[in-house]
């Protein structure tokens, strides 16, 4: 996503979605945009967008056309889709599975499976892949230690233990380095995740891990166990949503410290809501950092041109935001609401809600990711 081709892609929305499988085994589904009429315009000669949204209760990914914000099919993938990742070519996906330890190839032209791999350890989270596509860095949730992948030997060539539950991963844009963050128990004491077969440490920082040697180079402390984060595209910054806090940090990856502790701007009624932030995107010009509050059905926009980060909106997203994805050209934020089965479709330009995806009862949806895909 941040390594993608900076293609134009013309983004309209329509009064209802209409459905086409995309595989002879593609389940129909049901679904439909909430949204003012208009003409779709025609997509970019040199290739088309696609968002792919993981089902994080079932057992596929749903693919929806950017151009149009329409389904237009689904794939199965695995038990309990956890990861997405694709390298800079944008010519294949992974997916990690997480109930079934799984790895899936997918061609995104023609959206069928490719292969399938059996390799990872314990439940495997959200992925990264180098912009090469040579290495996948899986967090396994449930073993404590993230695997590297290489696609081309197809096998583990390195386990990297950390603290706590491994959560998510983020390869610097420049493929030098990759940035791990663990979650930890929270609240839950060791009796409890060790009868759930669950690491039991605390973790409160985000490791460093140079992509050579696949192994720990520096830690940055966080305060709190980090959750998702996200890379600037110059490489420079590090943004990263923890525990504890309404907001995100700002990590200095040059200097490997905290130089920003951003919290959103509430009313006094807003704060009288306990809730957690869930879900980082940067744009691709570096400018704007979104960041999704969850329990209360907001998205805040800060611009991190200046430090410390400037909030400039705060949006409603018709849901409780858990992810975020945003297209090659900067144009469009898809905000996931795993509740509501929805994504919410904003314009960056505007700082507008411009329609609202539904996705069929039960996707739970939250990981996705927009990819450009060479027209056939």
């Amino acid at each position: 996503m941040k390594r993608g081709t900076l293609l134009f892609v013309a983004l309209v929305v329509v009064m209802a979605a209409s459905l086409v499988s995309v595989t002879a085994a593609a389940p129909q589904l049901a679904g439909n945009v909430d949204a003012p009429s208009v003409p779709a315009a025609s997509v970019a000669e040199s290739g088309r967008q696609k968002l792919y949204v993981l089902s994080s209760a079932g057992n596929d990914i749903i693919v929806v056309d950017v151009a149009t914000n329409q389904i237009i099919g689904s794939i199965e993938v695995g038990d309990r889709p956890h990861g997405i990742a694709s390298p800079a070519s944008q010519d294949v996906l992974y997916i990690a599975t997480e109930f079934d330890n799984g790895l899936t190839v997918i061609d995104p032209a023609k959206d069928v499976v490719v292969k399938r791999y059996k390799v990872f350890g314990d439940r495997p989270n959200e992925i990264d892949v180098t912009s090469d596509g040579r290495f996948i860095y899986a967090p396994l949730f449930g073993a404590g230690v993230y695997e590297v992948f290489d696609t081309v030997e197809e096998k583990i060539v390195a386990r990297i233990p950390t603290d706590g539950t491994p959560h998510n991963a983020v390869v610097s844009p420049d493929d030098r380095f990759v940035y791990l963050s663990p979650m930890d128990r929270g609240r839950a004491t060791v009796e409890q995740m060790e009868r759930r077969g669950l690491p039991s440490t605390e973790n409160n920082k985000v490791y460093v891990v140079d992509t050579r040697t696949h192994t720990v180079v520096a830690t940055i402390p966080t305060g709190d166990a980090p959750r998702p984060i996200a890379v600037n595209p110059d490489g420079k910054q590090l943004y990263v949503n923890i525990d504890g806090l309404d907001g995100f940090l700002v990590l200095d990856l040059e200097k490997r410290k905290q130089v920003a502790r951003v919290e959103y701007e509430l009313t006094a009624d807003e704060r009288a809501v306990p809730s957690r932030s869930h879900g980082l995107v940067v744009t691709p010009d570096g400018r704007e950092v979104w960041s999704a509050d969850v329990n209360r059905g907001l998205v805040f926009v800060y611009d991190v041109t200046q430090n410390p980060p400037r909030q400039i909106a705060k949006l409603d997203n018709a849901g409780d935001p858990y992810w975020m994805a945003v297209t090659p050209d900067g144009r469009t934020v898809y905000v996931a609401s795993a509740p509501e089965d929805t994504v919410t479709v904003f314009d960056v330009a505007t700082k507008t809600r411009k329609a609202v995806i539904h996705l069929p009862e039960g996707t739970a949806p939250k990981r996705l990711l927009v990819v450009t895909v060479a027209d056939e």
